[in-house]
């Protein structure tokens, strides 16, 4: 935050000439990039939220189509075919925590506090993109395992 006591800024400008086009279309660009690198991971954590959610009844639809009808899982085998199951539950809570907005509280005024809170939130999404990501693999190569070990049962 700036403090309102502080002198104001001031620039002085010895040269200036007409913006090109070029130097025109390049700021709109940057400009694109700086607030497409906010919402990019916001999308993908909800895409993935729908991917992760989904991946549990197909998981468990395949497992009854391949596991015969009066099967009698135990509690070990049971247990084991389920960590999958709530791996993708997890996962879909990990990328709802990553969509989710970030409060904070910026100065407009100050352009290296606007940085630093766009890099800010870049980040602490990325972690949740990260962890959720790399649980969804670990949840399907367990969904893989369990149906691969599983599909001579019937």
């Amino acid at each position: 935050m700036t403090n309102k006591n502080q002198p104001k800024k001031t620039t002085n400008v010895l040269y200036s000439t007409p913006i090109s086009p070029h130097s025109k279309a390049l700021y709109e660009a940057g400009k694109t990039i700086l607030m497409d690198s906010l919402e990019t991971g916001r999308e993908f954590c909800k895409s993935m939220i729908s991917i992760s959610t989904g991946a549990i009844p197909i998981y468990l639809g395949i497992l009854t189509f391949i596991l015969p009808e009066k099967y009698q899982l135990g509690y070990a085998a049971g247990g084991l075919i389920a960590i999958p199951a709530i791996g993708f539950l997890i996962t879909s809570l990990i990328f709802v925590i990553g969509y989710l907005p970030i409060s904070g509280e910026i100065s407009l005024d100050d352009v290296d506090e606007i940085d630093r809170e766009r890099i800010r939130i870049i980040r602490h999404r990325s972690k949740f993109i990260w962890i959720g990501f790399v649980l969804f693999i670990l949840s399907t190569l367990g969904a893989i395992t369990a149906i691969i070990v599983n599909i001579g049962v019937r």
